[in-house]
């Protein structure tokens, strides 16, 4: 009589345990929760962060949308976020990228240093054009032209280069 009795209570937890949804999986039938229609607003929302872990179903499948969040809640779930978006980012050491970028400035730096002291030697060699040839006014503002338009093409072309480098 007593192992009838252990057999139907044994057989009566096997039949409640795979009747109640949840418990036989864990919480997830079907990887969805049961208590969000697929026509509600936030099921997509809501199902993209359970397979991301975020959202973890209570015991019985459900997400109980329409209880208050506890800041216990939002804490775990702001910390399985965090750890999703850190589990994402690249391992590469940035210290190589910073060296490359650092040299690539110095470079910038030494090439804008070397223009500025060839751009005051041709200001200095028009300044002299311009004295010698003070009786030819034409051949002087010809000279002012072209150093104008010179150097405006170096500004263009250093602007270039830095948007290069920087953007």
């Amino acid at each position: 009589m007593r192992r009838l009795l252990l057999a139907m209570a044994a057989l009566g937890m096997v039949s409640m345990w795979g009747l109640t949804p949840g418990l036989a999986d864990a919480g997830l039938t079907g990887g969805t929760f049961t208590d969000v229609p697929r026509n509600h607003p936030a099921y997509t929302a809501v199902q993209s962060l359970l397979s991301r872990g975020i959202l973890v179903p209570t015991a019985g499948g459900q997400f109980m949308g329409d209880q208050p969040l506890l800041r216990y809640d939002a804490a775990v779930w702001l910390y399985r976020a965090i750890q999703n978006l850190e589990s994402k980012l690249p391992t590469a050491d940035m210290t190589a990228r910073l060296t490359t970028v650092e040299n690539q400035l110095r470079s910038l730096s030494a090439d804008v240093n070397r223009l500025g002291s060839e751009l005051a030697a041709l200001s200095n060699r028009v300044n002299a054009l311009q004295q010698s040839l003070s009786q030819g006014g034409e051949v002087a503002q010809k000279a002012q032209l072209g150093v104008i338009l010179g150097l405006t093409g170096v500004i263009l072309g250093l602007a270039a280069l830095a948007w290069l480098i920087f953007f």
